[in-house]
């Protein structure tokens, strides 16, 4: 699993495009803020979690 945290509709063009298809590529999970808004990863009695806190940014 891989997160994103960026901005949406930033001036640098992140998240990169070919980083992104190297992640898919490899099998990750990709969440990102832009898209999930506020993402929080929590410890369970398994490992790590990752939850979205919050609303989504808007369209």
């Amino acid at each position: 699993m891989a997160l994103v945290s960026v901005g949406k509709h930033n001036d640098y063009g992140h998240p990169n495009a070919s980083l992104l298809a190297r992640l898919a590529r490899g099998g990750a999970r990709v969440l990102r803020t832009d898209q999930s808004g506020d993402l929080a990863a929590v410890a369970t009695g398994h490992g790590l979690a990752v939850v979205a806190r919050g609303s989504p940014p808007a369209k």
